[in-house]
């Protein structure tokens, strides 16, 4: 079996893809001739599609022909039928002796088939003929000096091997077959041998060099002369690609591989799903012959593979599980398809010795292969499952990928009882418009899709149960919980952590103590690499660059013993003749020396509980024994200690061993500085948390949530936890106060919301007491420039994301300005938290001109103030006292106010007359004469910026 490809060279892939659509114009204006037409002229072609539409004759009788002619990749859809159909009856409406020709490469699929018999080929009034690849071959044949493919066949001896598939090159430079070789004692083709279109073998190196650069998929087969059976040209590689099946757990937290079926847990559901799938294929219920399973890395993809494996037999079906890692060339899915038809010999007797496969011959020799088997397990109601696990390692690959795209869609069209499966990692697979995603996309719609997801609550109690029979005790409670909220539903980590536990208590550890320090994710994969020698260490970095790789291509300087002994601690495994660190996880860890996933953590103990602890700690200057720990924080209990030791430890603050707390973090100053340098740690450490990121995530859209909200929203992202409402309610006032301190989000404790914190536009100010109004009518608290200036002091707080440093200022200026501030509009208050508006933005960074017009805009929406330039206004040629004028607001205003304080509001209300330029007449002026009251001077008041201005 054969197939005809279209090859053409150029300087670039758009250059070769042009030149390739006008080789294929030309084949099918010799295949139209062929079959007795002549082209009259060409509507529409796309060169680089592969697309051509034809308008003609017949050469004998003069009869209209509409042809369109089409070259994929793969066969052609049902749709493009349809299409042309369509358009050649618009053709058959004026002529009806017209003629309609679809030429399809190679063919058209089982849907389009089905169209063609169902609607045209029946229609008796229409002449319209589907002619797929082997018709062109025919008129390829018909039309050169080609010898036959049977000739070419002929030409391998005995001595050389078996003929297998063949391949008829049409290129510019002419036609070359390729006919594939299966060595003697081999059950695929590894080799291939190239012959003019005579038949003569071909041993220029240039011609074969040419001829493999047309078509990469020859390059991993071995080029060899039929005359002198000896290889032209030697292989890149001399490693044999052997097929590997995955390899499943021999203990049950030995992580380092996936579960084997035995110590499965979990997935009802998905196999559930397989259940179906199996019973529609037996059916005849669905067209898919493919199962994906997606998911991130390390959920479990491979232990699921291994699971269905194991279901599938034990209901009767055939299946197997092959590691994609080896995979490394075109004849890949060859090797499988040929190692799964000997694994299962004759079906356990269902097939024939007739019909029992001889060998592969190649990819056309693999579909016939698949067919008949194929129809034996229908007849028997049976289903054979081949699984490329991990096929991520494949995308890298196009050659190797391909065929086993075609190979998938030829068994959807041929509908047999052969399914392939796939998992590969969704982390990885990504939108892209650059290789593999339209071989992807055919592999999605042709398959039944299963994405897992997380390890719910059941599924990690599961586990956790058969963490309590290994260890041959129950659990304490503490330790489940901590198990379950570190895992945060990820299979890997859990089995990770379940392996850790195990080993600690097999050290005689008790569960007390592994619960009190139960390693963070990072010093898992620490743990791993504790006790290699620097020779190991490099070597496995090397490794992990470019894993998986060939164990001929690791090269003189990573010495073998080096790389067995990592063999032996299971940090890399063998996979046929290629190695592979022995998790993805840990791969990307050791290349990035970063964890691939957020923590995740409830944090138990009080803001303040932390924020005294790491004082005491900081204040004695190294490390504290336990007991020590407990008193300086004043903590009622041992477990206390702990607790707040272990809410340290998960913010990077502290560490315990051996009965100690150490310091992890140095902080510098006292008082508010360490505050200050506590929260910046917090507002970079806490956006870590999984948990505490999302809620951000929340508020950047719904600015504010309730704490029921919180709590619901908890429970949902932890499905992996079990706790009451009542529980997860106390972590969400937990989230909230911690967010709350780091400046991450805004806790307004009355309302019980947390909300969401602007950067720029927001301060936090946690210690300051804001001034009270007093009751009654509202007036200004202070004179203008401290107003002016602690303005200034808020908008550089907001731009820096720091505090506002108010040493030169007195608590009571600072309380008094922020009320008047808030009454001028510039700033809202609410908790701790001050909110800037536009309008203070632009009172600090404008021209004092323009300054001073907004202050007085502002000014003027206070009525004790536009009330006062009114009482102003009246006496602005004659001037009158300070008191005369506090006397008269008190009967306009209506205020209960003594004469002292009317006076001083009196004083403050002239300040911000004259700052604000609103001033009339004579009191505009600090100077009015020997009147009581008022100082002695001639000068203007000076601007609203002024240095010189007092408080």
């Amino acid at each position: 079996m054969g197939s005809l490809k279209i090859l053409a060279s150029g300087h670039s892939p758009q250059a070769q893809a042009e030149a390739r659509g006008k080789l294929f114009e030309k084949l099918m204006s010799e295949v139209l001739r062929h079959y007795g037409y002549n082209i009259d002229r060409i509507p529409r072609v796309n060169y680089a599609g592969m697309e051509i539409d034809i308008e003609g004759r017949t050469i004998t009788m003069d009869i209209p022909l509409y042809a369109e002619c089409k070259c994929y990749e793969t066969d052609v859809n049902s749709p493009e039928l349809q299409k042309f159909y369509g358009k050649y009856m618009t053709q058959w409406f004026k002529d009806e002796r017209c003629h309609g020709l679809f030429i399809a490469m190679p063919g058209v699929n089982t849907h389009a088939k089905g169209f063609y018999r169902e609607y045209i080929e029946g229609n008796k009034k229409v002449t319209v003929r589907l002619y797929e690849e082997d018709k062109v071959l025919e008129a390829v044949l018909g039309t050169h000096a080609v010898c036959s493919p049977d000739a070419i066949a002929r030409l391998i001896s005995d001595e050389v091997g078996k003929p297998g598939d063949w391949l008829l090159l049409y290129t510019d430079t002419g036609l070359f077959w390729v006919q594939y070789v299966i060595p003697q004692g081999a059950g695929i083709p590894s080799q291939v041998a190239f012959f003019d279109a005579k038949g003569n073998p071909i041993s220029e190196q240039s011609t074969v060099d040419y001829l493999s650069e047309l078509y990469p998929g020859l390059d991993d087969f071995e080029k060899i002369n039929v005359q002198h059976p000896l290889p032209l040209q030697q292989m890149a590689s001399q490693d044999v690609e052997q097929v590997v099946e995955v390899r499943g757990s021999a203990e049950c937290f030995e992580y380092q591989f996936p579960a084997s079926a035995e110590h499965f847990v979990g997935r009802q559901s998905v196999l559930e799903e397989l259940d179906s799938f199996v019973k529609k294929i037996i059916n005849k219920e669905t067209s898919c012959r493919g199962i994906l399973f997606q998911a991130n890395s390390g959920w479990g993809k491979s232990s699921v593979v291994l699971a269905c494996v194991d279901r599938l037999k034990k209901m009767g079906h055939f299946a197997l599980a092959i590691d994609s890692r080896s995979a490394s060339s075109t004849q890949f899915i060859l090797r499988v398809i040929d190692y799964v038809l000997k694994h299962f010999d004759d079906l356990d007797g269902l097939l024939s010795d007739e019909k029992r496969p001889k060998a592969i011959t190649g990819f056309e020799g693999t579909i016939k292969t698949l067919v008949t088997v194929g129809q034996v397990l229908q007849d028997n109601r049976k289903v054979m499952f081949i699984f490329l696990d991990q096929f991520e390692n494949v995308f890298s690959l196009p050659e190797t990928f391909r065929p086993i795209r075609d190979l998938l869609l030829k068994i959807c069209d041929a509908q047999i009882n052969v399914v392939l499966g796939f998992s590969w990692k969704t982390d990885l697979v990504g939108l892209t418009s650059e290789f593999p995603y339209k071989e992807r996309d055919s592999v999605i719609t042709s398959s039944k899709q299963v994405v897992l997801d997380r390890f719910s609550e059941v599924e990690t109690t599961a586990l956790l149960e058969k963490l309590r029979q290994e260890l041959g005790s129950p659990l304490r409670k503490d330790l489940k919980f901590f198990l379950s909220e570190f895992s945060q539903g990820y299979p890997w980590l859990l089995k990770k952590l379940c392996a850790h536990v195990k080993s600690q208590r097999d050290s005689g550890v008790q569960q007390s103590a592994i619960a009190n320090s139960l390693l963070k994710i990072e010093e898992l994969f620490q743990e791993d690499l504790q006790g290699l020698s620097p020779d190991e260490k490099i070597a496995l970095h090397r490794i992990a660059k470019v894993a998986p790789i060939s164990i001929s291509e690791l090269g003189e300087e990573l010495v073998p013993k080096v790389v067995q002994s990592l063999v032996d601690r299971r940090l890399l495994v063998t996979i046929g003749i290629k190695l592979d660190v022995y998790w993805d996880i840990f791969r990307d860890y050791l290349n990035s020396s970063s964890v691939p996933i957020q923590e995740n953590y409830i944090l138990r103990t009080s803001v303040s509980s932390v924020l005294r602890a790491t004082k005491s700690l900081a204040d004695s200057n190294g490390t504290l024994r336990m007991s020590e720990f407990q008193t300086l924080c004043g903590l009622s209990s041992k477990q206390s200690s702990y607790n707040v030791a272990r809410d340290m430890r998960l913010l990077g603050l502290a560490e315990t061993a051996d009965g100690k707390v150490i310091p992890q973090v140095s902080f510098s100053g006292k008082g508010k500085d360490f505050e200050e340098s506590l929260r910046t740690h917090l507002r970079e450490r806490l956006p870590r948390n999984r948990l505490v990121w999302r809620l951000m995530d929340t508020l950047e859209t719904k600015n504010s949530i309730t704490l029921v909200e919180v709590a619901n929203l908890l429970a949902k992202w932890c499905p992996y936890i079990s706790a009451t409402k009542q529980t997860w309610d106390s972590y969400a006032r937990i989230f909230a106060n911690w967010m709350d301190a780091a400046d991450l989000a805004i806790y307004y404790r009355r309302e019980s919301t947390l909300n969401h914190y602007t950067p720029g536009s927001e301060v936090r100010e946690p210690h300051l007491r804001f001034g009270k109004r007093r009751g009654g009518v509202r007036v200004p608290y202070i004179q203008c420039m401290p107003v002016t200036k602690v303005a200034r002091k808020l908008f550089h707080a907001a731009q820096t994301g720091g505090r506002v440093d108010w040493a030169d200022s007195a608590k009571s200026t600072v309380a008094k300005s922020l009320a008047t501030l808030e009454d001028l509009g510039f700033i809202t208050r609410k908790g701790n938290t001050i909110t800037l508006r536009p309008e203070l933005a632009m009172f600090v960074l404008s021209p004092e001109e323009k300054a001073v017009s907004l202050f007085a805009d502002r000014a003027m929406t206070i009525e004790s103030f536009a009330t006062f330039i009114n009482i102003l206004n009246a006496h602005k040629d004659e001037g009158v006292t300070t008191s005369q004028l506090g006397s008269e607001l008190i009967k306009q205003l209506g205020a209960d106010w003594q004469q002292s304080t009317a006076e001083t509001t009196a004083k403050i209300l002239l300040d911000w007359a004259r700052h604000t330029k609103l001033a009339p007449g004579v009191f505009a002026k600090t100077a009015k004469g020997p009147r009581r009251g008022w100082k002695k001077k001639t000068d203007i008041q000076p601007g609203l910026f002024s240095d010189t201005d007092k408080e």
